[in-house]
């Protein structure tokens, strides 16, 4: 997305240029928005890293004695050599997965790419914690890994090795990380031009030399970005640690989200994640300063089919690739809704019965309803005013004249770029200073400090796509600002509007680590969820994972009907 936006500011400079649009005040909003969801909580949990806590009591009492504690601490820095370390093996693990895929969908699969990559985008939209517990059930002693070592006789006894380990805590990282850097590097595979495969072909070299000299100087940026977005949020996941990783698992996450739990050490808290953060920030510079951009494909060609050295061989390698890829996304989510029918008690193998037990408890679990309708309400504000503001702003940074528009653009991504354990610090923090108590209404702050942003950088793509004389033609045939927008810019920018309310919503349902700091008493579903896992487990919490599957496939499923419909009203 950022490399989209660089490639595309030139556009937009021009019709700023051209366009005689300027607002006295314009920049008001935007800088408010910035300094009050943005920089004022980074400025309080920095603040907060320099103070003393003494029995649970803050004293405001500036020293460095917390970051002395770090430094001194054997501890902490093995937590964040293990932090770091599981996050970058996990990238790696999945990087060899989604790398290769993102070749075949984009370079050789001709018909059905947009149903194949939406195959691999849709665990994205499945609830994190669906995804977490699944691989509970799967590495479990009793769980589906151990009784198909035992039944296969490869091992006498259920092993304790697979859950609650490193190792389980690495596997379902990487299994997190793969449809990000699907998702970025498919783009640039997607905008080479055949005619350089060809022109490699017809120069004599082999497969490897035109990879080395051709495919990875093209593709490694948007390789290093997607690596970077999937290392972002892993290493910013405590639930993960905190559900599969036992003891051995334990990451910087846990220890932060601990501080400022049962702890109650906020300042040593806000210095831990201060540190985080800055070792976050240098190890994606390297490696992002290790991956630079080699020109830039702008565009491509209707018949993406990779060239001739695409063999039947290689394309039946890498439909079966795929195949497994999808079958490794989604094992996970089918053992839990065949468990969801299972009439025991017990997640294990063999089921003991089909039955409807645990659907029908749902509906008599009124902290479930209740909880399910705070989230509604939630994502309902979220989307709602992230829509707006983000369009207002998008369309503020975009045709106002405000200098240091870039800046603007980076500011608004920081809340995207912070591991979400920081945020949901900088937003306690943030709401505790303006006296917003837990609940709905802190809830809804929390969280359209990282959906709004969503809107507004979808909103600038879309924007600086747009031929600018359309807008142009509309004032000089005396249409006004309003109507102009109205009639010519908002149909041109519906799609992108509905898409980010989309995924905002799914930003908002699913989300665990910020919300989890700023619900007290008030817990949405996925916080529910959360609760029921760590403290009582029913099998009633399939049947839940199990309905929010099936209402994201029918919603991909709706979206991906609509688009074909409108495809095929387009005449050729």
């Amino acid at each position: 997305m950022t490399d989209s936006i660089a490639t595309m500011v030139a556009d937009g400079k021009t019709f700023r240029r051209r366009l005689p649009l300027k607002f006295s005040f314009a920049s008001v909003p935007v800088v408010a928005w910035l300094f009050l969801i943005v920089f004022l909580p980074n400025l309080l949990l920095i603040g907060t890293s320099f103070l003393r806590s003494s029995a649970g009591v803050i004293l405001f009492e500036p020293s460095l004695v917390n970051y002395a504690r770090i430094w001194n601490s054997a501890g902490f820095w093995a937590l964040l050599w293990r932090t770091l370390s599981f996050s970058f093996i996990a990238c790696v693990f999945a990087t060899i997965i989604a790398y290769p895929l993102a070749f075949y969908v984009g370079r050789v699969v001709g018909r059905n790419k947009a149903l194949l990559t939406m195959l691999v985008v849709i665990p994205l939209w499945i609830s994190l914690l669906m995804r977490i517990f699944a691989w509970r059930v799967i590495l479990g002693q009793s769980g589906v890994l151990n009784a198909a070592l035992v039944s296969s006789g490869i091992l006498d006894a259920p092993s304790e090795a697979f859950l609650y380990s490193p190792t389980a805590v690495v596997i379902v990282f990487a299994y997190i990380s793969v449809p990000f850097i699907f998702i970025s590097t498919m783009g640039a595979f997607e905008k080479i031009p055949r005619d350089l495969f060809e022109a490699s072909e017809d120069s004599g070299a082999t497969a490897f030399q035109t990879f080395v000299h051709l495919v990875w100087p093209l593709t490694r940026r948007n390789l290093a970005i997607g690596f970077s977005l999937a290392f972002l949020v892993t290493v910013g996941d405590f639930v993960t640690p905190a559900m599969i990783g036992g003891i051995d698992g334990t990451t910087l996450g846990v220890v932060v989200s601990t501080q400022f739990g049962f702890a109650n050490n906020w300042p040593y808290g806000a210095a831990v994640a201060v540190a985080l953060m800055l070792s976050v920030a240098l190890l994606l510079g390297v490696i992002l300063a290790l991956c630079p951009a080699r020109g830039v494909m702008v565009g491509g060609e209707s018949d993406q089919t990779a060239p001739s050295a695409a063999t039947r061989f290689g394309r039946g390698l890498g439909a079966a690739g795929f195949v497994a890829a999808i079958a490794y996304l989604y094992a996970p989510l089918a053992i839990i809704v065949l468990f969801s029918f299972n009439s025991a008690n017990l997640q294990v193998f063999p089921l003991q019965g089909l039955t409807l037990h645990w659907y029908h408890e749902l509906l008599q679990d009124q902290s479930l309803i209740e909880a399910a309708r705070r989230s509604v309400v939630v994502a309902a504000c979220v989307v709602s005013v992230s829509v707006v503001v983000g369009t207002a702003f998008a369309l503020i940074v975009h045709y106002a004249r405000l200098k240091g528009a870039r800046f603007y653009e980076m500011a608004f991504a920081l809340p995207i770029a912070t591991p979400g354990v920081v945020l949901g610090i900088e937003m306690v923090l943030g709401t505790e200073l303006f006296g917003i108590s837990s609940g709905i209404t802190r809830i809804v702050v929390g969280q359209m400090s990282f959906v709004m942003p969503v809107t507004l950088l979808l909103l600038l793509v879309r924007l600086r796509r747009i031929d600018p004389s359309l807008m142009e033609a509309s004032l000089d045939l005396g249409a006004n600002r309003w109507q102009s927008f109205a009639h010519v810019l908002f149909p041109m920018i519906r799609g992108t509007i509905l898409a980010s309310a989309f995924l905002g919503l799914t930003l908002s349902a699913d989300d665990v680590m910020v919300t989890l700091f700023l619900s007290g008493g008030s817990p949405t579903l996925p916080i529910w969820v959360f609760n029921q896992m760590r403290f009582g487990f029913t099998p009633s919490v399939n049947a839940v994972f199990s309905l929010l599957l099936v209402a994201c496939l029918l919603a991909a499923a709706v979206a991906s009907w609509r688009n074909a419909s409108k495809r095929a009203r387009v005449p050729n």
